[in-house]
C-alpha cells in the first residue's frame, strides 16, 4: 500500500473517531453532515464533481476524478448545473431543447435522467434560484415580458402505465403565467430569496447601460401567489445571487468590484423607493486584482451554513488569457465567516484560503459550488 493511500486511511479514520466521540459526549446521532460540492471543467472531455469535506483543507486532492464526471461530446461546450435538496441537475446541452438533463443525487450517489429544458430557458444565458423543493429558472436578458419564469419541481406526472404506482411522481417544468414586469432588452443583473422562502427579489437595468446602469428597477416575485410588486428604483448591491444569513439577518453577496457586501432585507409589502441599508467589506478576498478596472468573472461565493459562514471559489488563469488546457489555473477556495463590528462595520472572522493546481478546457465557464 502506499503512502498517499495511508495518509487516506488514517484521515478517514480520524474523522469517524471525532463523529463517534461528539456522538457519545451529546449522546445524540450527529446531524446530517454537509459538504461542498464543487463543478470544475478540469476534464478535457467534460466536467468533474468533486466532493470537498471540511476535513479536508490542504489534503483535498482536485486531481481526483471526483464523485462524477459528465462526459460532453463538443470540447469546450458548456454545462449547466443547479441544485435541489440533495439533488444536482446537469444540463448536457443547454441549447437542445431535447436533450434530457441528468440527476445526481449526493444522498445515494446515483443516477437519474430528468425532464429537458424548456423552451423559454434554451441558449448559454440562463441563472436559477432555488426554494427548499423548487427551481425557479430565468434568462439573464428579457428579450420578451412574456418569457415567463420557468419552474421545475417534484409533481404528479401523466403516466399511461398501468403498472406504475398511483401517482406516479417524477420533476418536470412549468410555466408561470405572470409576465414580467419589466420591458424589453433587460438585463437581470442580480436576484435573492426572501427569508420567507417563497418570495424573490430581481434587480434589473437596460442592457443599452451596461456596465453603468443609469436607470434600474428592483421587483419581487411572491410564488405562493403568484404577483409581482415594485420596490423602486434602486438595485440589489451584488451582482448574481445573493444569500440570506440568520446571523447577520442580512444578504451577502458580490458586488461588480469583486467586494463582499451586505444589504438589509426590505420588507415584502414595502413600495417606497429608498434602497435598504448596505455594507461593503473593506477587505478585497479574491486573490487575483481588477485589470484595466475588470474584474475576476471566474469567481463564486457559496453560503456554507447559516452562522455566517461562507466560501468563495475563485479561478485564475496561471499564465495569461491562453493559458487553457493542462495546469492552466489556479483554484482559490476561500472559508470565513463574517460579523459586524461595534462600529457596526462588516469584518471576516477564520478566513482560510486553500489553492489547488487545477485544468480548465471551457473558456466561458466559471466554478459551481453547492453546499448540500
Amino acid at each position: 500500500m502506499n503512502q498517499r493511500t495511508d495518509n487516506q486511511e488514517v484521515t478517514g479514520a480520524k474523522r469517524r473517531q471525532r463523529e463517534v466521540s461528539s456522538c457519545e459526549r451529546t449522546g445524540k446521532r450527529s446531524e446530517k453532515q454537509k459538504h461542498l460540492y464543487l463543478v470544475l471543467d478540469d476534464w478535457s472531455k467534460g466536467f468533474t464533481i468533486h466532493k470537498i469535506d471540511d476535513d479536508d483543507g490542504d489534503d483535498a486532492d482536485l486531481r481526483e476524478p471526483g464523485v462524477l464526471r459528465v462526459f460532453t461530446p463538443v470540447t469546450g461546450r458548456c454545462m449547466t448545473f443547479d441544485a435541489i435538496g440533495s439533488n444536482i441537475f446537469i444540463t448536457t446541452n443547454p441549447r437542445c431543447g431535447r436533450t434530457p438533463s441528468v440527476i445526481y443525487n449526493t444522498e445515494a450517489s446515483g443516477l437519474a435522467v430528468g425532464p429537458p429544458r424548456p423552451e423559454p430557458l434554451l441558449g448559454d444565458s440562463y441563472m436559477s434560484i432555488s426554494t427548499a423543493d423548487t427551481l425557479y429558472a430565468f434568462q439573464h436578458y428579457i428579450t420578451d415580458p412574456q418569457q415567463f419564469l420557468q419552474v421545475m419541481s417534484w409533481a404528479p406526472t401523466d403516466n399511461d402505465d398501468p403498472w406504475a404506482p398511483r401517482p406516479t411522481m417524477d420533476w418536470g417544468w412549468q410555466g408561470v403565467d405572470s409576465p414580467w414586469p419589466f420591458p424589453n432588452n433587460e438585463i437581470i443583473a442580480s436576484y435573492s430569496l426572501h427569508p420567507d422562502g417563497h418570495t424573490i427579489f430581481f434587480s434589473a437595468h437596460s442592457k443599452y447601460d451596461n456596465p453603468n446602469p443609469k436607470s434600474i428597477r428592483t421587483f419581487s416575485f411572491d410564488t405562493k401567489h403568484r404577483r409581482w410588486r415594485s420596490h423602486g428604483e434602486w438595485s440589489l448591491p451584488f451582482r448574481d445571487q445573493g444569500h440570506f444569513d440568520t446571523m447577520l439577518d442580512a444578504w451577502v453577496g458580490l458586488n461588480k468590484d469583486g467586494f463582499i457586501c451586505s444589504c438589509q432585507v426590505p420588507s415584502r409589502s414595502s413600495s417606497g423607493h429608498q434602497p435598504p441599508d448596505c455594507k461593503m467589506l473593506q477587505e478585497r478576498l479574491l486573490c487575483s486584482p481588477p485589470r484595466g478596472g475588470v474584474p475576476a468573472t471566474t469567481a463564486t461565493l457559496t453560503h456554507v451554513g447559516n452562522d455566517a459562514k461562507f466560501c468563495l471559489v475563485e479561478c485564475v488563469l496561471r499564465d495569461g488569457d491562453h493559458a487553457f488546457g493542462r495546469d492552466g489555473c489556479t483554484l482559490h477556495i476561500t472559508t470565513f465567516g463574517l460579523k459586524y463590528s461595534h462600529k457596526g462595520e462588516l469584518q471576516t472572522m477564520d478566513r482560510v484560503t486553500n489553492s489547488y493546481t487545477v485544468s480548465k478546457h471551457a473558456p466561458l465557464f466559471s466554478p459551481v459550488a453547492f453546499w448540500m
